[in-house]
This record gives structure tokens, C-alpha cells and sequence, in this order.
């Protein structure tokens, strides 16, 4: 073969060369391009992190008062029922009732016989002693109706309860601050807001201790009976 056939032969090739090359990328072009940086992509749907729910609410500690009433006379007026969360509905309130039981002879030199709703920052220190020195079951027990303090009382107790921790609470049977509302349908027993560990808000407690009552019902037992 000629000089020149072997040229014309040689560029015939590198044409077909260059041709199946310039395919070659044309088809690569139209390729869909994987995630930058050569990442995976997305996996299967469903795989990725699942939303956590929304975070539990703190619940009291009790829902019955620390020193039980068991006078019949008082049952009338705060009966023995599980308190529930006050819903805020202020207009169907007729009355508002607190209700204590004490020992006349107190462990820390009172007479037993003051007002008995004084309480902590958190409600702790609840309505007075379960035992007067001598083992006696708690001898008054009084039911007053609130008469000043109730629309701030209220108020305070429709907030919400707030979120419960995660981390270590202190072991306490906290007074849950339970009051008595009346209403049409009949009485119920609501407890005070509370914190993340259970026991009653700041808030709330001030309100409790804030109303002015008026003596409905004081029943006084002997101890000895």
C-alpha cells in the first residue's frame, strides 16, 4: 500500500476514534449527576429521624388534700372526690370553697386553731400536722367560702401545668392546694398548676394564701373519742 493510502487509512481511524469518543461523552453528558462530593443520596423515605412527640406534662403529686376531711358536715361543701385541672371556665363558678382539718394542740407551739392555708413557695409545708404530740387523728376540721381573692384564685389556677423534668425532683408529699368550686352542676375539686417536678407553681400558692374566707363550718372532735 501507497504512502498515501496508509495516511488516508490512518485518519480515517483516528475520525472513527475521535467520533466514538465524542459519543461516548455526549451519552455520559445525559447521565443523571450523582450528589456532589460522591455522598449517597437520600435513602428510602421513612429512614431518615423520626420527630420526637410533644414533651409530657407534669402531673401533681397528689390530687386529695394531705389531711383528709372526714366530717360529714364538710363533705357537703368539698366532697371526697380526685381533684382534676381547672379548665378555666370562670362563669359557671357560683362559689368557691376551702376546706382544712388541724390539730387543735400543733407540734410547733400554735394553738391549731389559725388560719391553716399558709404554705411555701411551692405549697410543701402543707395545712398543719397529722399528729399532736399524742397520736391523735386531727380534731377540726373547717369548710369557709372564699369571699375576696377568687377571680385573682381562679385565674391562677387555669394556667396550664408545665412540662415534666427529666432530671431528679425532691421527694415530697406536697399539698396540692385543692379548693372546691360550685357550680350548677355540683361541686368539684380542682388542684393548684404545677411546676415540672409536681408541686404546686409560685403563682398559684400566692393566690391560695391571697383569698379572704368566711367561716361556713367548724366540727371539733375529742381525741380520745
Amino acid at each position: 500500500m501507497s504512502r498515501g493510502g496508509e495516511a488516508g487509512l490512518g485518519i480515517s481511524v483516528a475520525l472513527a476514534s475521535a467520533l466514538a469518543l465524542a459519543s461516548a461523552l455526549a451519552l455520559a453528558g445525559c447521565a443523571t449527576p450523582g450528589p456532589p462530593g460522591g455522598d449517597p443520596g437520600p435513602g428510602p423515605t421513612g429512614t431518615g429521624p423520626t420527630s420526637t412527640g410533644p414533651a409530657r406534662t407534669a402531673e401533681p403529686v397528689l390530687r386529695a388534700p394531705l389531711m383528709p376531711i372526714t366530717a360529714r358536715e364538710l363533705l357537703e361543701y368539698c366532697p371526697a372526690s380526685e381533684a382534676e385541672h381547672f379548665d378555666g371556665d370562670a362563669a359557671v363558678v357560683l362559689d368557691i370553697y376551702l376546706c382544712s382539718a388541724s390539730d387543735i394542740l400543733s407540734t410547733d407551739g400554735g394553738d391549731g386553731t389559725g388560719d391553716d392555708r399558709t404554705t411555701g413557695d411551692n405549697g410543701t409545708s402543707g395545712s398543719g400536722t397529722s399528729d399532736s404530740g399524742t397520736g391523735a387523728l386531727p380534731d377540726v376540721q373547717r369548710a369557709s367560702r372564699v369571699i375576696a381573692g377568687g377571680d385573682e384564685l381562679l385565674a391562677a389556677y387555669s394556667a396550664p401545668n408545665a412540662p415534666a423534668t427529666s432530671g431528679a425532683c425532691i421527694q415530697l408529699a406536697a399539698d396540692p392546694l385543692i379548693v372546691w368550686l360550685g357550680t350548677s352542676a355540683g361541686i368539684i375539686a380542682i388542684y393548684a398548676p404545677v411546676d415540672e417536678c409536681g408541686f404546686p407553681t409560685r403563682a398559684a400558692a400566692e393566690a391560695f394564701n391571697g383569698v379572704e374566707l368566711d367561716t361556713i363550718l367548724e366540727v371539733r372532735a375529742d381525741p380520745a373519742d
